[in-house]
């Protein structure tokens, strides 16, 4: 309120600031009198005529805020133009006194008294006002802020007055026509105050005052170590999601429409500062400064001890922050529907029956879009305070703890496995999880069960935290690298399974060794056998541990990659599109397609390598028959063979078996090369066989030739070609084995050697075919 002259425009130092005792401008009336006499559902026509002063001494307020940003802002433009002509003047009186050589320092500094041009006597008059422009400007702010402390304090009461009646007596409240005039008149003065403050360039005084006044009362009601924990344990914090809803939802059901205020009149849609800021500065920063300045609650939130508790903790904070701008800046249902019923109602105020006339419809009704919400949210996430708080969370230990956890889970499965076996049930996941694992994935051996499940632990809501998902990355292909090496080192022998005896003690000698109560010595202990094996030479757990891998390796690179996508960003999320998921993908997709690349040689290597030699050394042992062939028909009078030898279907009988119990779990990238090879190896050493016994017979048929006395039948077969059809007998016999199993007979190249050691037999098997058993002799 302003003196007598500021009905003539001008300014004295008769300005008043508001009282706690006198209101606004000393005029003995508080902005709450007539709410405290006789309630909201009673006002009188005193009462609406001291609401209509008050709004207009506030109005006023606004209005000196412009007059005195006028005058700084002319004091300011005073003041460059007097230091500019100051600085010049002395510049020509420096520069005349050098040329005359009687220049001194004196003479050089600026003086005020000194003679001005006659254009300057505005900006000389204002700069004399310059402690009145000041003092002005400071009593404007502090009324500005008083006012609007005020009015605040009344809000927040008489919405405490409506909660306790709706709790006490069951019913709706204050008249909703009263009610709603008093928060619009209340609204109609924060704004005075507000842009009053913005113009001023005080934005950072209307914030502190809604921050002392409004939400820091509130913090201290209920932020509270018993809070924390209700519900729970000491410690747990197991009450701090109920607790953070419940400020979000008591801010915004009491100053919900004067955050709505602040922001539709000072948001912006993009990311450049505002005057005011409510949301950041004035709910945000005290609520921090709160959490963080407390000992015994920031120990409780952001150090528990316990890596379930912070994790809970941190969701709970970090999804109370990034809601934050949404929840207090909605509007409420009253405020919707009130704004359904007046929709359409656009007309000029018009006078009512007692001659008052009610301007309602032309206020401002703020209405904030979902971009200024946006734009809210990202100056929370930008305010430096929100820096300090994240800082506040120890994430890395946190990732530890949880990674530590995996890793004794697996060790302990590894050890029992290396101790019983690969069958050996280590899985201690979840039995359903494990059933659709077993079903969609195709994984057998419970090891890998366990590994996965371990995998998809990491990304369970209630253990990753997204700022650490780069690490939890890591952490899955360390996991599997871990798998991987202790495969390829049972591999390669370096692991044998099985119990394996402890290591004798070295005998000690006494003189008096230890007797039983007879007197009789003790008996040494029998010594434990040797159990210990390499499951790397045995055939099965080779192949079937393979395929585990091949399932695994599948898996890192389809289903997996879903799984890590959908933690890190959901697809129903709003926050990310879908070419932004799509990268998502591809970024994990890459990164498990490396971690695969240690799993595909290990394949390889128990196929083409473990499994090849183990069946090659099963087939060769037969070939050790192949020269009793001799010996069959050397001077035994033998006919001469119809079938092939009986050790022929036993060469490649163990392949056969593999084949047909592991054909299904041959893995892709392997397909049939692995018989191949081992086809090859067995086929090039039955060749070199049959030619060593091939040059055995005809030395002997050739010594046998210089002997005198040489007894044939008429038509008869020597030994040495029953041998020769025996062994004709036998590839061909051999070579339907190698068709059976799907391989190119031409493209084996002992099979084409067997052929041609073999060929010059066909003549006599046509001849025995033909003419029937002959009838041998021996020679």
């Amino acid at each position: 309120k302003f003196g007598s002259s500021a009905k003539k425009g001008g300014f004295d130092s008769e300005f008043k600031t508001p009282s706690k005792k006198g209101g606004v401008g000393g005029s003995g009336m508080t902005l709450s009198s007539d709410m405290e006499v006789g309630g909201l559902d009673d006002w009188s026509n005193d009462a609406m005529e001291g609401f209509a002063d008050e709004l207009d001494q506030v109005a006023s307020l606004e209005r000196a805020a412009h007059t005195t940003l006028h005058l700084v802002q002319e004091l300011k433009t005073s003041t460059a133009e007097v230091t500019n002509l100051t600085s010049m003047q002395h510049k020509d009186e420096a520069g005349a006194d050098n040329n005359t050589g009687t220049a001194n320092a004196s003479a050089s500094l600026p003086n005020l008294r000194s003679p001005l041009q006659d254009d300057t006597d505005k900006a000389q008059f204002l700069m004399k006002l310059a402690p009145r422009i000041r003092r002005l400007e400071a009593d404007t702010v502090k009324a500005l802020t008083s006012t609007l402390e005020e009015v605040l304090g009344q809000m927040k009461s008489r919405k405490e007055e409506e909660r306790e009646q709706q709790q006490d007596q069951g019913v709706d409240g204050p008249d909703d026509m009263a009610a709603a005039e008093a928060e619009e008149r209340d609204l109609l003065m924060i704004g005075h105050c507000l842009r009053g403050l913005a113009l001023l360039g005080r934005g950072k005084e209307a914030e502190g005052a809604f921050a002392r006044v409004a939400i820091m009362p509130l913090i201290r009601s209920k932020v509270s170590m018993g809070r924390l924990d209700e519900g729970g344990a000491r410690g747990q914090c197991t009450g701090l999601s109920s607790l953070l809803d419940d400020i979000a939802n008591t801010i915004h059901g009491s100053f919900g429409s004067v955050l709505r205020l602040s922001e539709a009149t000072f948001g912006a849609a993009d990311d450049g500062p505002v005057e005011i800021d409510f949301v950041a500065a004035g709910v945000w920063a005290p609520l921090a400064t709160a959490v963080m300045a407390d000992p015994g609650i920031k120990m409780a939130l952001f150090s528990p001890g316990i890596a379930g508790i912070l994790q809970s903790n941190y969701v709970a904070l970090d999804s109370f922050l990034s809601e934050l701008a949404t929840n207090l800046l909605k509007p409420d249902a009253q405020a919707e529907g009130k704004a359904s019923t007046n929709a359409g109602s656009d007309l000029p105020p018009m006078p009512s029956a007692d001659g008052s006339v009610h301007f309602a419809p032309l206020y401002f009704r703020p209405s904030v879009s979902p971009d200024l919400i946006t734009a809210a949210q990202g100056r929370v996430h930008r305010h430096p305070l929100t820096a300090d708080f994240n800082k506040k969370w120890n994430l890395p230990i946190y990732y530890q703890l949880r990674f530590g956890e995996c890793c004794t889970r697996l060790n302990k499965a590894m050890a029992r496995v290396q101790k019983e076996g690969w069958e050996a049930d280590v899985y201690t996941g979840d039995e359903a999880f494990g059933k659709e694992l077993r079903e969609k994935l195709g994984f057998e051996l419970p090891l890998f069960l366990e590994l996965y499940d371990s995998l998809v632990w990491l990304w369970r809501p209630d253990v990753i935290l997204r700022p650490l998902s780069h690490r939890f990355l890591r952490g899955a292909t360390q996991l599997v690298g871990r798998i991987v090496a202790f495969v390829k080192d049972g591999l390669e022998g370096s692991i044998r399974f099985g119990e394996t005896p402890p290591p004798k003690m070295a005998a000690q000698k006494l003189e008096n060794g230890p007797a039983s109560e007879n007197g009789e010595p003790i008996a040494e202990p029998e010594p434990v056998p040797d159990t210990s094996y390499c499951w790397g030479e045995r055939l099965e757990d080779v192949a079937v541990v393979a395929w585990e891998l091949t399932v695994l390796e599948t898996s890192l690179t389809h289903d997996y990659v879903e799984t890590v996508a959908a933690a890190i960003a959901s697809a129903d999320s709003s926050e990310n599109d879908e070419s932004e998921l799509q990268e998502l993908r591809s970024i994990v997709a890459d990164a498990f397609a490396e971690a695969s690349h240690d799993v595909s040689p290990v394949i390889r290597q128990s196929w083409s390598d473990v499994i090849v030699n183990i069946l090659t050394l099963q087939c060769s042992i037969p070939l050790s028959a192949v020269k009793g062939v001799a010996a069959t028909y050397r001077m035994t009078n033998r006919p001469p063979p119809k079938l092939a030898s009986p050790f022929v279907s036993k060469i490649l009988a163990p392949l056969k078996e593999f084949d047909d119990s592991y054909s299904s779990r041959t893995p892709p990238q392997i397909g049939s090369r692995w018989k191949s090879a081992v086809v090859y190896t067995v086929s090039a050493r039955y060749s070199e066989a049959v030619e060593e016994l091939i040059a055995t017979v005809e030395r002997t048929e050739n010594a046998l030739k210089t002997r005198k006395v040489r007894r044939t039948a008429s038509g008869g077969m020597s030994d040495g070609d029953k041998v020769k059809l025996q062994l004709f007998l036998d590839h061909q016999e051999y070579a339907s084995n190698v068709a059976y199993l799907g391989i190119d007979v031409e493209a084996v190249p002992g099979l084409v050697k067997l052929k041609s050691l073999t060929e010059g037999a066909v003549s006599l098997n046509a001849q025995t075919q033909g003419a029937g058993a002959a009838v041998p002799v021996s020679g």
